[in-house]
Formats: structure tokens, C-alpha cells, sequence
């Protein structure tokens, strides 16, 4: 039994080296960015996510050290320390809600706010770019930020394509590139009906809003489910190894199994997390850097010239 476990052991690391290989030799598809090493670091330092989050994240692993430390000295096993040690830090990831989700839901929302106002600046007559320019006065909080740049660009001499170009990556969304390809052809042939358009936008981002709404609120239901189920069993991972009954696991074949079963229930709790985060979907406002398809001239400077 033991010789034939060791031999799946060994074909399981063989065969993941070898896929290694073949992916490290022949590449990928997907663009060249940074790697996932320096994007630990940079989130670790600060990054994007703000002190806050990062002071959480020290927190936890902290608490983390302190859990594997403990249970190794009541328990002896040491891959129990382990596991149960990282679990303090990755349980609450695996089960919490992507915060990127809530976030671009938010961004939405003040979307839909920002178009309706925006039709209603262009009904009282202003043409477009004074109207984008007039529109960063109380604009939705969250995004507050992209408004004010996109009027100060404006303010700035930027033509409208261009800005309104700058506007959409930053809010790097689909939902936002509808919004600002209607304004970009209005900017570059104005014509009636532009805030009409706007109103109907708003209206179906609004109905996406609401629906988005409605799917987090399906999924927290399995989230809930999924976090009861697996706060039981590592109580009873814990509890386990204070009476006798778990004694087979303080061996090294014990403390092997307990690993791969480990590392299964983990692979079962990231699938879950992944089947509930949202993909969103291509945007069209930019181009794909995959693509063999090369543009001889830029969009906007394009745009600019008809």
C-alpha cells in the first residue's frame, strides 16, 4: 500500500513537471504583463489595494504563524499545523465575495447616474463637450475620479474622441465602452437624438445593475452554505487530533493522505470561488494584443479626421 501511494505521488509530480515544461518551452497566448511574483510583492507593500487591505492581509498571516505554531506543539503532526495555519489566511478568501464584483457594480450604477444627468445637461441645450465638462459638478462618487479627469483632459485641449478613449479605459468596462461610442460618433458628426440615446442607455445599464444585483444575492446563498460546511470540518480537523481516534495521521503516511485530502478539499473551495466570480465580458473600445490584425491608424485620430 505504501509503495503503490509513493508511485502515485511521484507520476503526479512527473506528469505536472512535464506540463510545466511544455507550457515554459512552446508559451502561451495570453500578453506578456507582470509577473505574478512582483504582483504579490506590490499588493504586500501597498499596491492598489490601499493600506487598509494590506494591513488585514499582515494581520492574518500573523494569526496564521501563531495557529501553526500552537496546533504543532498540542497536536505533533506537522502538516495539521500547517494546513490549519494556512487555512486562516485562505478560508476567508476562498469565501469571501469578490470585492472586484461589488466594486464594478458600484461603477455601474454611478454609470447610469452619470449618463441620465449628462442627457439631461444636453436637453437644456449645451453641446456635448461643455456638457461632459459641466457634468464632473457632483458627480457619482464612484466615479467621481474618472469624471474629473475626463473634464480636465477636455479643459486641456484634448479632442473629445481622444478623451472620451481615456474615459472608457479607465473605467475598462463593456458596459462603459456603449456609452462612450455613442458619444464619440456624436462627437465627431453631432446630430439630434444624442440625449434620447443616453436616456435608453441608462435605463438597460440600470436593468443590468439590478439584475447583477440579483445573482450576487443567489450566490451569497451557496457562499453561506459552502463557509458553515467548511468552518464544521476544520473544527473538526482541530478537535480530531486532541483524542486518540486520529492517531494513524501523526505517521508519515498518515500525514500524506491528510495532505492530498487537504489539498483536494482546497482545489474544491478555489473551484467554487471561480465558478462564482464574475467574467466580464470583452470590451470592443480597445484592441486585443493577440490579434494578427493590425490597425494602420489609430481610432481616434481616425475619428478625429472625417
Amino acid at each position: 500500500m505504501t509503495t503503490a501511494l509513493w508511485w502515485m505521488l511521484c507520476g503526479a509530480l512527473l506528469v505536472g513537471g512535464l506540463v510545466a515544461a511544455v507550457a515554459a518551452t512552446i508559451g502561451t497566448t495570453e500578453p506578456a504583463g507582470q509577473g505574478r511574483l512582483a504582483r504579490w510583492r506590490a499588493q504586500w507593500s501597498g499596491g492598489p489595494d490601499g493600506r487598509e487591505r494590506v494591513a488585514r492581509r499582515r494581520v492574518f498571516a500573523a494569526a496564521a504563524v501563531v495557529v501553526t505554531a500552537v496546533v504543532w506543539l498540542i497536536s505533533g503532526v506537522f502538516v495539521a499545523a500547517v494546513l490549519l495555519g494556512a487555512a486562516v489566511v485562505g478560508v476567508p478568501w476562498l469565501l469571501s465575495p469578490a470585492a472586484s464584483v461589488k466594486g464594478r457594480i458600484a461603477k455601474l450604477e454611478a454609470l447610469a447616474d452619470w449618463t441620465q444627468r449628462l442627457s439631461e445637461i444636453l436637453r437644456l441645450g449645451f453641446a456635448l463637450e461643455q456638457a461632459l465638462i459641466t457634468s464632473r459638478k457632483n458627480p457619482p462618487a464612484a466615479i467621481e475620479d474618472e469624471v474629473g479627469e475626463l473634464a480636465d483632459k477636455l479643459k486641456a485641449g484634448w479632442l473629445p474622441v481622444d478623451a472620451l478613449k481615456d474615459f472608457a479605459d479607465r473605467l475598462d468596462d463593456v458596459t462603459a465602452d456603449k456609452v462612450c461610442a455613442g458619444l464619440m460618433l456624436c462627437a465627431v458628426d453631432p446630430g439630434p437624438g444624442l440625449a434620447q440615446v443616453l436616456e435608453d442607455v441608462s435605463a438597460s445599464i440600470r436593468e443590468e445593475v439590478a439584475q447583477r444585483r440579483k445573482i450576487e444575492s443567489d450566490r451569497a446563498k451557496a457562499r453561506s452554505a459552502v463557509r458553515t460546511m467548511t468552518i464544521i470540518s476544520l473544527c473538526l480537523v482541530l478537535a480530531g487530533f486532541l483524542v486518540p481516534y486520529t492517531d494513524p495521521y501523526g505517521t508519515l503516511l498518515g500525514q500524506l493522505v491528510l495532505a492530498l485530502l487537504a489539498a483536494a478539499f482546497a482545489a474544491v473551495l478555489w473551484w467554487t470561488r471561480r465558478l462564482a466570480n464574475h467574467r466580464p465580458v470583452p470590451r470592443f473600445l480597445i484592441t486585443d494584443p493577440r490579434s494578427r490584425v493590425k490597425q494602420v491608424e489609430p481610432v481616434a485620430e481616425e475619428l478625429a479626421t472625417r
